[in-house]
């Protein structure tokens, strides 16, 4: 009897750095009408994650998911809903109401900590949540 192997979703989303400033790589996300190029901004502590990821390089990929995954060494924890509308303003994200938080608990499969934000367009990746968990790998 053969048994099956629960397979876990994950996703491919990568990232380039255009002028000093980090954004997602998700042109399905503007042809659908959703926001601008300024929604796509990573800030507040994720540009200087995606600055690590990339080895202070330009472009970045990644596979995420919101389950545990075979090879992940990447485990980001959600802290808290917010935002910090003094610094978007200054950098020229797209206004947004929230926003949430993450703890990046482990890296490289060890004890990390970095804290970082998350626009709601991570509820597009995620299909409306934000959630508790999000485990990466770089590509």
């Amino acid at each position: 009897m053969q048994t099956l192997k629960k397979r876990t979703k994950t996703k491919t989303l990568g990232f380039y750095k255009e002028n000093g400033l980090w954004y997602a790589d998700l042109p399905e996300f503007l042809s659908l009408g959703l926001g601008t190029k300024a929604n796509l901004l990573m800030v507040d502590g994720s540009d200087t994650f995606l600055d690590l990821l990339s080895s202070n390089g330009s472009n970045v990929a990644v596979t995420l998911s919101k389950e545990p995954f075979e090879n992940h060494s990447i485990h980001l924890e959600k802290l808290k809903i917010g935002l910090n509308q003094e610094l978007l303003d200054k950098i020229g994200h797209a206004p947004v109401n929230y926003g949430a938080y993450y703890n990046v608990k482990k890296y490289n499969h060890k004890t990390f900590q970095h804290t970082l934000w998350l626009c709601p367009v991570a509820e597009y990746v995620f299909q409306g949540e934000y959630p508790q968990n999000i485990y990466l790998s770089k590509k």
